[in-house]
């Protein structure tokens, strides 16, 4: 009689050898959703997926996938996107229509491709949603980002009516999962809405610390994400202002674009230890010759940038918002702070500045918990528990 990790193994090669997947995804630039889907692509195989994009605009993007050959791509224009039904009974009958339209055009390419099960990676919250309601097969809804109270009455209907083994909804935390359900009040099905963390590829990470020679003793505090609101640059440039006044040979860097972008690297082309420097594609140099990474969002699924600074050994000072506490736990790899305290922020980082031994120690702790969390191989093993049954 096979043992039971010889069954497991055999159950992982027959789901990769036979099994297709339908993907519905956005493509970007870089951030979360991106590292997610080039995970998700690893875990079921290019061989396997069929990615469903919205429109030609988004083939660019595709080398940010990696290497993608063996993907069958396809451009889904005439797919709706959002099921919101009021109370106009005419405006309901069209809508019923698309969605009913959307759903048969999403089960035939699953019944072509042999009962294909669906993956929708949503960056806005309730989009294609309504694919719950497909008949046959497997669904699994996963959202990046933070939902929104101001649902209609479907959107409940569609989660109590359809969430099972088969229809889930996966999200990255679990401060988002509690949002979920309380702002689109799913009552009695949250255990099919779950977590599984964000991960990083192992080939894309080199984890042994190396320490870059920084001319005259300078230390980089690093940024990663879009120049944008809710990532709080306003009190972020107020806190390295602080920073520097007292620590001088403080360097803080910004990556990424966004559309604050300009306003910034305008409010801070005459500070030279203060820099937005838009996006980089190659990130690795910059975590690389970090001492500190610093991240004061507002809001915050996730953070991706986060996992892959404690992948990288850096000590972390960010807020308390969102999924950022399931990443960084205070006093061990890094120290949270309210997202519009400046002065303690300040303070958190110039205590990391001051003290080496104290910063060298969060950073060891990071990676430790990055490896239990965050890898690839924790990721996969949540996925199996979903996607293999």
């Amino acid at each position: 009689m096979p043992g039971v990790l010889e069954t497991k193994l055999c159950q992982e090669i027959m789901f990769k050898a036979a099994k297709k997947h339908i993907i519905i995804a956005k493509l970007f630039e870089f951030g979360g959703s991106n590292s997610h889907l080039k995970a998700l692509i690893k875990y079921l195989g290019k061989e396997n997926i069929i990615l469903l994009l919205e429109n030609e605009d988004q083939l660019p993007y595709l080398k940010n996938l990696g290497d993608t050959t063996g993907i069958i791509v396809k451009i889904q224009q005439q797919l709706h996107g959002y099921a919101h039904l009021g109370n106009n009974f005419t405006t309901n009958i069209r809508e019923l229509f698309k969605i009913l339209k959307s759903v048969f055009a999403i089960q035939l390419l699953s019944f072509k491709y042999s009962y294909a099960s669906v993956t929708i990676c949503s960056v806005e919250p309730e989009k294609h949603l309504y694919l719950l309601w497909l008949p046959w097969g497997k669904v699994y809804y996963i959202l990046h980002s933070t939902p929104n109270k101001n649902h209609t009455p479907f959107t409940s209907y569609t989660c109590n009516t359809n969430l099972s083994k088969r229809k889930r909804i996966i999200t990255v935390s679990q401060s988002n999962k509690q949002l979920i359900c309380e702002n689109w009040d799913i009552a009695n099905k949250e255990k099919f809405v779950n977590v599984i963390y964000n991960c990083l590829l192992n080939d894309n990470l080199n984890h042994v610390k190396t320490q870059t020679t920084k001319s005259n003793n300078q230390q980089h505090i690093v940024t990663m994400g879009h120049v944008i609101n809710y990532k709080n640059p306003h009190v972020w440039l107020d806190v390295a202002k602080l920073v520097t006044l007292k620590y001088s040979n403080a360097i803080f860097i910004w990556l990424g674009d966004g559309p604050l972008l300009k306003e910034f690297k305008d409010a801070t082309k005459m500070l030279d230890n203060i820099r937005f420097e838009g996006y980089k594609a190659d990130t690795d140099m910059y975590l690389k010759s970090a001492c500190i990474y610093y991240q004061p969002s507002l809001q915050e699924t996730h953070g991706i940038a986060v996992v892959e600074a404690m992948a990288n050994q850096l000590p972390c000072v960010t807020s308390n918002a969102g999924g950022l506490p399931e990443s960084v736990q205070h006093q061990f790899n890094g120290l949270l702070l309210n997202a519009m305290d400046k002065q303690g922020q300040a303070n958190a980082i110039l205590t990391l500045l001051n003290d080496p031994n104290l910063s060298k120690q969060y950073g060891i702790n990071g990676y430790l918990k990055y490896n239990e969390l965050f890898s690839y191989e924790s990721f996969k093993l949540n996925m199996d528990a979903l996607y293999i049954s």
